[in-house]
């Protein structure tokens, strides 16, 4: 109380006494870390965190003063933060880290700013640095699991190539068993099962007829003769190569896809029906029929009603073979023109031993390895009707049915600016990069090119791509020469240029391919994992017919020659500047027929040089696709959405006779990914009728796609119900 608020409280005297607190010298220290110092496995998404002793002066924790470093020490790019709450600071990598790969984080103190500081302006005494090494990526060869399973054979690599197909038709809802481990019991847990192509004993043969007679969805590739009975057919012992394949279109499950010879490459064996549907013929050449199948069905095996079919050759490889060229040809000049390059693998009219072309140019307009694997799963949704209908991914973010990835080989000339200044302009205001809403683009240079390094981290900053264009100086190279080229230029690069990126995507200088698989091996090797080398190219040979050279509008990942998987995409280059092709008509073509009834869906990339003399055709393109409202993007953005997609998969499937249930799982980077559910099943009798998610309405719409028709929609995480009614 004060004194004169009590009896006879007064004359008291009070002495004031101030306490005083010494200043707080005392520098704060990181108490704890995420990952852990030395953590191995980690995952690629993980956050990296400080937590600090006392609080912290928010304002001195950014990218200045906490970093993460690759092994070539360059700085990933990430957002920073810091929570009061519990004194920690937090790095958000921008994009997924690398897998299998050592990273260093480093919290800067010490005696010179940028330093992180307490509220009292005390820095930490010394730099805290830790490493940390991501997990191992999955082999993209195993499957996320689900009601199909893929039978592969270590005796024939090609066939787990299955998997690399399903993903790229987004059937994301798969697993991958060597032929030596399946069991009876292992074939029971699936719907569907593809069986590549392999021999079987008589024991393994007897497995899958038992189970195929017993409900089982069989697709048989190449299949082994002892399976002739079962798939309805006759063996007539003999092969035919390299021929072609015409759908019936007539009806499902060919309905929908092409309806003219398409090629395919490899063997197929020669058979007469017996029993099973011809859902494609076999054709000699591109007018020349058989009486054979070269794809065949055979409904109601057994009294609960399976389904067995089979392709008469090996699908996978006639696709990779399409694809990626002729594995005779490599290592072989067929076009006169040096170096060895890319379409040396498809040039038919070789001066030595001229033949027709890999791919026969008359049919470019088709993406022929595509249709087939249309028609394949085609043929897996009408098989698995009478067991559930599948999900699937829709190829492109947002629905887009088509996209141009907008390349340039700069090398020293400096135009890389100005290009990319003009595409800044062409973009619409406000647009956001992640949602491919503005042109972006990818410049391949030579380390010496006159950008300045603060401007190729500023470009890079706003979604622009400046990547590393190996100088092989238009030679052929053997693999140990080309390996120290890749070493020698990626340091430079990486000195010229601290401020970016290590290089994610590749185009080699003049498409130099001297042999048939190296360049992708090394390119993986160094983190690069998309190639845009492979070239429509000369004018002579493209005499400007718009198409698909390699058969296909899709990015799908290399094999080797053995047919061993190559983590790398293989994206087409359909379009140069040095082709000879006519623009505006060359792209508007390409993008017609992806978003016309024919349906050639696809990703469409450009390669035009830098330099002023070639600004017109790719504003050309650009003008063309932005009529279409079709995207361009940067090689980057899209190797992010391939691994995104790619990445995603459905889970917990389930169907209780009239509702599916089921969950995404989304990757990291796959923003805009949408679902196609087939809105018909059991023979058509079900029709779809409401899509929820986690109890809510999911508005959908409806699109027939390659005959068949799907309600697409929009993914979202939790879980769905479709439901489905008479």
């Amino acid at each position: 109380m004060f004194p004169n608020q009590v009896f006879q409280g007064e004359n008291y005297w009070v002495d004031v006494v101030f306490a005083t607190s010494p200043p707080d010298t005392t520098a704060p220290i990181v108490t704890s870390v995420t990952p852990a110092v030395a953590a191995v496995a980690m995952p690629t998404t993980a956050a990296i965190t400080a937590a600090f002793s006392e609080a912290m002066n928010a304002a001195t924790i950014s990218g200045s003063t906490f970093e993460l470093r690759d092994p070539a020490g360059a700085p990933v790019p990430a957002t920073i933060g810091y929570d009061t709450a519990t004194r920690t600071a937090i790095l958000n990598p921008s994009a997924p880290l690398k897998s299998a790969t050592m990273y260093t984080a480093i919290v800067k103190g010490g005696t010179t700013d940028p330093r992180a500081k307490d509220l009292a302006g005390n820095a930490l005494a010394t730099n805290a640095t830790w490493l940390f090494t991501t997990a191992a990526a999955p082999s993209p060869t195993d499957g996320p699991g689900g009601p199909i399973l893929i039978v592969s054979s270590t005796s024939n690599p090609y066939s787990r190539y299955y998997a690399e197909i399903l993903r790229a038709e987004g059937l994301n809802e798969f697993a991958v068993r060597d032929l030596s481990t399946v069991t009876a019991t292992t074939l029971s847990a699936f719907d569907l099962v593809i069986l590549g192509e392999t021999p079987l004993t008589a024991a393994q043969a007897t497995m899958f007829t038992t189970w195929a007679n017993g409900g089982g969805n069989l697709i048989a590739m190449r299949p082994d003769k002892k399976l002739a009975t079962l798939l309805g057919l006759t063996d007539l012992s003999s092969t035919l190569s390299d021929g072609y394949v015409l759908v019936d279109g007539s009806s499902a499950p060919g309905k929908g896809v092409v309806a003219q010879p398409i090629q395919f490459h490899g063997t197929a064996d020669v058979y007469a029906l017996n029993g099973a549907t011809s859902v494609a013929a076999l054709y000699s050449g591109p007018m020349a029929a058989t009486p054979n199948p070269a794809v065949i069905l055979k409904d109601a095996i057994g009294a609960n009603g399976g389904y067995s079919a089979a392709f008469t050759y090996d699908l996978a490889r006639s696709i990779v073979y399409t694809r990626q060229g002729n594995p005779a040809w490599a290592g072989q000049d067929r076009d006169g023109f040096t170096p060895i390059r890319t379409n040396d693998l498809f040039f038919g009219a070789s001066s030595t031993d001229g033949q027709a072309d890999w791919v026969n140019l008359d049919k470019v307009a088709i993406p022929q390895a595509d249709e087939q694997q249309r028609l394949l799963v085609n043929l897996i949704l009408h098989m698995n009707r009478i067991r559930k209908p599948l999900p699937r991914f829709w190829y492109l973010p947002r629905g887009y049915k088509a996209a141009v990835v907008m390349t340039g080989d700069d090398q020293v000339n400096g135009s890389t600016a100005g290009r990319f200044d003009g595409f800044k302009a062409a973009s619409a205001a406000g647009c956001s990069v992640a949602n491919w809403e503005c042109v972006r683009a990818t410049s391949y240079v030579f380390p010496e090119t006159a950008v300045s390094s603060s401007a190729a981290a500023a470009y890079n900053t706003d979604g622009f791509e400046i990547g590393l264009q190996i100088n092989t100086g238009c030679a052929n190279w053997t693999p140990a020469s080309l390996r120290t080229r890749y070493t020698d230029q990626l340091n430079t690069f990486a000195a010229r240029f601290p401020g970016l990126p290590a290089p994610a995507t590749h185009r080699v200088e003049c498409s130099s391919w001297s042999d048939y698989a190296t360049q992708p091996q090394i390119e993986f090797e160094h983190g690069m994992r998309l190639d845009t080398s492979y070239e429509y190219w000369p004018s002579s040979w493209v005499v400007d017919r718009p198409g698909f050279f390699t058969g296909s509008g899709m990015p799908m990942r290399f094999v080797d020659t053995t047919g061993a998987l190559i983590d790398v995409y293989q994206t087409a280059t359909q379009m140069t500047d040095e082709s000879g092709q006519t623009y505006t008509a060359t792209i508007d073509g390409l993008l017609d027929n992806a978003l016309g009834p024919g349906g050639y869906y696809g990703v469409f990339t450009a390669a035009i040089h830098a330099g002023d003399a070639s600004s017109g055709t790719a504003n050309a393109i650009v003008t063309s696709a932005h009529t279409r409202g079709v995207p361009v993007i940067a090689a980057r953005q899209l190797l992010e959405w391939l691994d995104g997609r790619n990445g995603s998969s459905f889970q917990s499937l389930s169907w209780n006779g009239s509702m599916l249930s089921f969950s995404v799982d989304v990757a990291s980077g796959g923003s805009g990914l949408q679902v196609m559910l087939p809105t018909s099943i059991v023979t058509a009798t079900h029709t779809l009728t409401s899509i929820t998610l986690n109890g809510n309405s999911v508005a959908f719409s409806r699109q027939t796609i390659k005959g068949n028709e799907y309600a697409i929609f929009q993914v979202a995480a939790g879980s769905y119900q479709a439901s489905y009614a008479p």
